[in-house]
């Protein structure tokens, strides 16, 4: 007799409850309401049909069968394998891939995942709310022949509401009615949904809508999305003991950057996401709750306080690539290192505060050096001239920055100038193995503004030079703030920029963190070195001439359709958000 295992749980539920459905029309359901409760996970998505009718008509899905990768795949066997499903599933079914795909997942979707005491597999129950149910009609016709052979293991009952619940093997349940239907691992999860559509027992069932983090969540997020998806993490916690992790990282990187955030996910009632689209934007949102300033002063370097400046905007420098800005209190963050991080890693902290000491004698790092700079520290990327040099690189790379907002900046410049002298002075003892002469340190004003800057006593010369001379190390103070650039025109540019910021108006915000990517940028870089990437892809990945053409052309395409990328995460309204937005052209 053929079995159905339950890793085949949804593959054989989504024909067969296809196929056991009925036409007709009702109105939209809200599927948190008609969820059980104590669901561990939840995911909806609803209103794809219009996206997957704009990506079939896309020009990406237009030039796929003439992209050699494509053709290349189809090619093989892997690919005559995909095709001749692809092929049979259409003969069966008498549509498409695309007309199945928005019958099937273009109204509503919603699966829940329910912990289950005595294994670590939970149980799960799908909803399927149907836009086309004539073509929902047409596949149930289809598929319909194809029940007979597991006919015996179907059994029918029926439930609350008067439902009719049919089970494949005692694993699957499967009820639908109107243009709805519902599939559960056990009969106790399928009879609690049924009751929650009908509303016809007698002890009311309670639903997920009603549990009390799946409330803060969709008052945080709200409910209308193209896609949301929510994780209890107090369930989640209860089953690790009471916290999700340890109190203390075992990482110092990781404590800075996400210290914080992770802390608050411990006492957070959630994890809620969701996705939205446009016509030329896409947003995903990530967001826990709790308030930073409920984890007391030991975290509270990790956020930028209400009314504090936050981490703001990159500097608007001519061809802009991209960068990063990170605002954090890091001497707070090192006053209370003992109290964040696993002791096994504090005497590390100890003997990089004795090398310090050889460099800087009579200064404490923890008391005297860190309070000196400021709370934000910026990295951007942008193209850069190669003004030292008689030629180019064979690979050309951009200019790099790291900036430092300075709190005592008289005392940080000092500091600064001798970590800038002593990366030079290292680097030139390497020039030898490098293949390159050694830096001569020199100085100039610019705009009354004097800048530190390496200069070859002989411009090198060639047109492809190695790697190690897209570097020209420079630096300067300019009021409150140090730069220090792999290039000079690039540290020209920040002093321009610095000398007379760009005043933006914004609503205050609490971001502590940005990421940003320009595409239009990033291509005209990857543009300038696509010789090199072609080459690449011949020699490494064996590719032919045309395709590696072929694959660069896709490549600068799509970057350059990308107008900005911009990642910020920080504290906002009654939880944290971490955001992720795509523009596009």
């Amino acid at each position: 007799m053929l079995r159905v295992t339950r890793s085949s749980l949804f593959a054989i539920m989504l024909m067969a409850v296809l196929a056991m459905s009925r036409s007709s029309n009702a109105a939209d359901v809200d599927s948190a309401k008609v969820m059980p409760s104590g669901a561990i996970f939840f995911a909806e998505v609803s209103g794809l049909e219009p996206w997957i009718d704009k990506l079939q008509n896309s020009e990406l899905v237009a030039s796929l069968p003439s992209n050699p990768q494509v053709q290349a795949f189809f090619d093989s066997p892997q690919g005559r394998q995909a095709n001749a499903g692809r092929m049979m599933i259409e003969n069966q079914l008498g549509m498409d891939l695309w007309t199945l795909s928005k019958t099937a997942i273009g109204g509503k979707v919603s699966i829940a995942l329910y912990p289950h005491e005595s294994r670590q597999q939970p149980d799960s129950v799908m909803a399927i709310q149907f836009n086309d149910v004539k073509n929902r009609d047409r596949i149930r016709e289809r598929v319909a022949p194809l029940l007979t052979l597991i006919e015996q293991q179907i059994k029918q009952t029926t439930g609350p509401g008067n439902v009719s619940v049919r089970s494949i093997d005692g694993k699957v349940f499967i009820a639908e009615r109107d243009n709805w239907l519902v599939a559960a691992s056990t009969s106790e999860l399928m009879n609690q949904t049924l009751s929650l559509r009908s509303g016809t027992v007698e002890e009311r069932v309670k639903s997920l809508a009603e549990d009390a983090p799946f409330v803060a969540m969709t008052k945080q997020l709200g409910e209308k999305h193209l896609l949301r998806s929510y994780i209890n993490l107090q369930l989640i916690a209860k089953g690790m003991g009471g916290r999700i992790g340890p109190e203390k990282l075992d990482n110092p990187a990781a404590s800075l950057l996400l210290g914080g955030v992770y802390e608050l996910a411990n006492r957070s009632s959630f994890f809620g996401s969701t996705v939205d689209l446009d016509e030329q934007r896409l947003v995903i949102r990530h967001e826990v709750a709790g308030k930073p300033e409920s984890l007391g002063e030991k975290f509270a370097s990790l956020f930028v306080e209400s009314g504090n400046p936050d981490a703001g905007f990159l500097p608007p420098v001519p061809g802009l690539i991209g960068g990063w800005v990170l605002q954090r209190d890091f001497a707070g963050w090192y006053k209370h290192r003992e109290e964040l991080l696993d002791p096994k890693f504090l005497p590390e902290f100890d003997k990089f505060e004795a090398g310090l000491a050889n460099l800087l004698p009579g200064k404490d790092y923890g008391i005297d050096i860190l309070p000196s700079l400021g709370s934000r520290l910026t990295f951007l990327a942008a193209p850069q001239e190669y003004s030292h040099l008689n030629g180019k690189p064979g690979l050309q790379l951009p200019g790099f920055a790291l900036v430092w907002d300075l709190a005592k900046p008289d005392e940080a410049e000092q500091t600064l100038n001798l970590l800038f002298q002593t990366v030079a002075m290292l680097s030139n003892l390497e020039a030898g193995k490098q293949g390159r002469q050694p830096w001569v340190l020199s100085s100039e004003s610019y705009k009354n503004i004097q800048i530190q800057f390496g200069k070859y006593a002989q411009k090198p010369k060639g047109e492809r030079l190695p790697i190690v001379f897209n570097f020209m190390p420079a630096a300067a103070r300019v009021g409150d703030k140090f730069v220090m650039a792999s290039s000079v025109d690039l540290c020209k540019h920040l002093v321009d920029y610095y000398l007379n910021p760009i005043m933006v108006k914004k609503a205050p915000t609490r971001n502590d963190f940005l990421f940003e990517l320009t595409g239009e940028s990033l291509a005209n870089l990857l543009d300038v070195n696509r010789e090199m990437l072609e080459a690449r892809s011949v020699a490494q990945e064996g590719k032919t001439s045309e395709q590696a053409k072929s694959d660069v052309t896709g490549l600068l395409q799509i970057v350059r359709g990308v107008r900005t990328l911009r990642l910020t995460s920080g504290a906002e309204g009654e939880g944290y958000r971490v955001q992720l937005e795509a523009v596009w052209k």
